[in-house]
């Protein structure tokens, strides 16, 4: 199965750091509104992987190298994140897990 992986924009990090650290402070704790998923993350890799654990494993330089095709500049996958499966579904990286996520109606166009 294919994973999307979506993390913020290094930029966008930087400004929520500076400008507003609560709403940073919220995304790095894995509370993400579809506001601040729309605004600030952008596709980085996708990877092939078997199930959601597999992909936080392989996405975190475990491995191995040729299941991820890297789009952007990715950082290995942490809490915060959001991974999007083959049928379209949204989860975010949770400390302990993972969280189903719905950025809209249709999840992610």
């Amino acid at each position: 199965m294919r994973y999307e992986i979506y993390q913020m924009d290094k930029e966008h990090t930087t400004y929520l750091v500076e400008n507003e650290p609560d709403i940073y402070f919220n995304i790095s704790r894995g509370n993400i509104t579809p506001v601040d998923f729309l605004a600030h993350y952008q596709l980085v890799a996708e990877i092939e992987a078997n199930d959601l654990n597999e992909v936080f494993n392989i996405g975190n330089n475990v491995g191995p190298e040729e299941k991820i095709t890297r789009i952007a500049r990715m950082h290995s996958i942490s809490v915060g994140d959001v991974i999007r499966d083959d049928t379209n579904k949204l989860f975010v990286v949770k400390p302990i897990g993972f969280e189903r996520f719905h950025a809209s109606a249709t999840e992610v166009a």
